[in-house]
């Protein structure tokens, strides 16, 4: 029971064990609600406040001449001293007149809420990709004066962090620089990441450094001249580094765990990779034949063959690209891409079945004639393992989009490849006053004399190899028009396969005739339906489009400049550094074209590398200048600056330079005109 009622009148008495009856009142707590004013007076003018924080301000700037005076009787005008007793606050409760409320909640522990957070209840603490962030929209701000300001009240931090950061930027970029290489992430809590101390030293150390600098030097030799790299070589590697530079006692202790290969490869960045090239030679060997390749070929095109009455086309030269033809052979099995299939989650073993074994090897020889503009006038080919002795039967059950020929190993020597030039690519071709060229691999059967000859003869057409093993990185049939191939017959037997009757054909061995048949079909599908996308084909004799960073780059230079010219005041025509390829891979096909020069409008820009404001220039007010389209630009090469050689005062050879020039109409953001 509450005391208060005690006091009222209440009694509390408990039973003894003669019966009688113990009146336990007085012994009960007591509890009382105390009265707290707030208010305090200034003792010099009167002034009332409610809370002896705000009294001590004003009598700081008020009254200095008073200020130890007031302080001192400003301790009377606290709600509870130290030294007063319990017993001497009045109760509310036996009061007769009813308790007021307080007027202002109570602050409890003044000095809790602390000096260094600048009034903040809690302390918070930042990430370092924060920090980044912020200083980051730091150096993006344009104003000079109030950005410290601005960035505060953008990122909601106080303005002394950010000039706290900013000052020590070297630090936090390091330690930004030290969680990424570290990866201190997954299970171990955000606060160690952020509180993690930045030292020169890292945290994972090499026990043997100078054996793993060997040890990498070698890697990096061995996989520079494409040998293969397993565990078992790295760990052998790394012992014999460290008996030669340690001795043979600390290779004794070496033990190569896993624990060790596992932070070995974390500290230097290797991985198990799976293999994209395994051609002898790598892909940035052949940069000088190629190159050398490409030299001779222009070379080529602005030469005349004698006894040919074929002109010379004044943009193309000697060929022009309806009468350039790719030659071209591509392994084509049975079971085309049906390594994969949708399945139940967490099943260990996943089932496609086929007819028989070996059915996704090669099973035949697809050769395949390609030129850049005009329609395909050159049959498929398919080459099957056999002599040839087949039935009529067959041959008619054969698709008449696609040619098919016959040898002892299924893929094409001389005597197939003349076979194919009389039945397949004689007819298609044609014979024309103009002059053709054939692009064919370095194999023997297309270096034979017998070959260029009855092309040069039957079709006016000139063989042109290309270079030696490097023939896939030139040739558009590779891994352009003969991969696309190789997906239009998976398409194709996929809904081939969609038929019931044909599923259960499947499932049934099928037989090599069959097989066959379903091959010619499959690929004068997918002949024709790739053959009539006319743009594709073309662009496997065009050039590369450029990397997706390369074209961020280039445009980032062109908005940088177009920013720069709306703040000045210059009205001449700004020239910048821009790529050609770039150039035309934005621009091409847009606009429109008047005294060489290229006039774009806005929508000419892609939206992907040109943000929506990025041809604005304007305060926090809204107030700026804005461009006027069209924008007049043009595109050329020019010679780089000239200079001198210090030996002998001569001047330096001059290299090409590509560039771009641009200039516009500035107006106000508010005109519409």
């Amino acid at each position: 029971m509450n005391r208060t009622l005690f006091d009222c009148g209440v009694r509390k008495s408990v039973e003894l064990k003669n019966g009688s009856l113990l009146d336990i009142t007085s012994t009960m707590k007591k509890t009382a609600m105390l009265t707290k004013s707030y208010d305090v007076q200034c003792s010099c003018c009167g002034k009332a406040f409610n809370g002896q924080q705000y009294l001590d301000s004003h009598m700081k700037f008020k009254h200095p001449s008073s200020t130890a005076e007031n302080s001192h009787e400003g301790q009377q005008h606290r709600d509870i001293s130290p030294n007063q007793k319990e017993a001497d606050v009045p109760c509310s409760v036996l009061d007769d007149s009813p308790p007021e409320a307080p007027n202002d909640p109570i602050i409890v522990n003044e000095e809790s809420l602390g000096k260094k957070r600048r009034g903040s209840e809690k302390r918070k603490s930042y990430t370092v990709e924060f920090k980044k962030k912020t200083l980051d929209f730091l150096d993006s701000s344009t104003s000079s004066k109030n950005k410290y300001k601005i960035v505060s009240r953008e990122k909601g931090v106080h303005r002394t962090l950010v000039q706290k950061w900013d000052k020590n930027r070297g630090q936090i970029f390091k330690e930004l620089e030290l969680n990424k290489r570290c990866k201190n992430s997954g299970n171990i809590r955000d606060a160690r990441q952020r509180r993690k101390m930045v030292s020169e030293k890292p945290k994972h150390h090499e026990r043997y450094p100078l054996a793993a600098k060997l040890l990498i030097a070698e890697f990096k030799v061995r996989r520079a001249a494409g040998c293969k790299v397993t565990k078992l070589w790295l760990r052998k590697k790394m012992k014999s580094k460290i008996e030669m530079c340690y001795g043979k006692s600390e290779a004794d202790k070496f033990k190569g765990s896993n624990n060790w290969f596992q932070r070995f490869k974390k500290r230097h960045g290797l991985a198990l990779r799976r293999r994209t090239n395994k051609k002898k030679n790598s892909a940035d060997d052949g940069r000088e034949i190629i190159q050398k390749f490409h030299k001779n070929l222009r070379k080529s095109l602005k030469t005349h063959r004698r006894r040919n009455k074929s002109s010379i086309d004044p943009k193309y030269g000697r060929w022009t690209p309806g009468n350039r033809y790719n030659v071209d052979q591509v392994p084509l099995p049975f079971v085309v891409d049906q390594g994969t299939t949708y399945d139940t989650v967490g099943n260990k073993q996943v089932w496609v079945s086929q007819p028989s074994s070996g059915l996704d090897k090669r099973q035949a020889t697809l050769q395949l004639c390609i030129r850049a503009e005009g329609d395909q006038n050159v049959k498929p080919a398919l080459v099957f393992r056999g002599k040839g002795n087949i039935s009529s039967a067959e041959k008619d059950s054969y698709d008449e989009r696609v040619d098919v020929y016959f040898q002892q190993n299924a893929w094409i020597d001389a005597e197939v490849n003349m076979q194919w030039c009389r039945k397949t690519l004689f007819p298609g071709v044609g014979n024309t006053e103009q002059e053709k060229v054939i692009f064919a691999d370095n194999v023997c059967f297309q270096q034979s004399k017998e070959f260029h000859e009855a092309c040069r003869n039957e079709i006016n057409a000139t063989v042109y190899m290309l270079p030696e093993n490097h023939t896939d990185k030139i040739q558009p049939i590779d891994a352009g028009c003969g991969r696309m191939m190789k997906v239009k017959i998976s398409c194709a037997m996929d809904r081939w396969l969609e038929t019931e009757e044909n599923l259960d054909k499947w499932h049934d061995k099928l037989s090599a005739k069959d097989r066959r048949i379903l091959m010619t079909r499959w690929t004068g599908e997918a002949w024709s339906e790739l053959k009539e996308n006319k743009g594709f084909l073309k662009r496997f004799f065009e050039n590369p489009s450029p990397e997706q960073s390369l074209l961020f780059d280039e445009c980032a230079t062109l908005r940088v400049a177009v920013e720069q010219h709306l703040k000045s005041k210059s009205r001449l025509p700004v020239t910048i550094k821009f790529r050609g390829d770039a150039y035309r891979r934005l621009f091409k096909n847009k606009g429109q074209i008047r005294d060489r020069y290229h006039f774009l409008e806005k929508a000419d820009f892609p939206p992907k590398f040109f943000p929506q404001f990025w041809d604005y220039c304007a305060d926090s007010h809204g107030q700026g200048i804005k461009v006027y389209y069209p924008m007049k630009i043009r595109h050329f090469v020019s010679w780089s600056p000239k200079k001198y050689r210090v030996e002998d005062h001569n001047p330096s050879p001059r290299a090409f330079q590509e560039k771009l020039t641009f200039s516009f109409i500035k107006v106000a953001l508010g005109d519409t005109s």
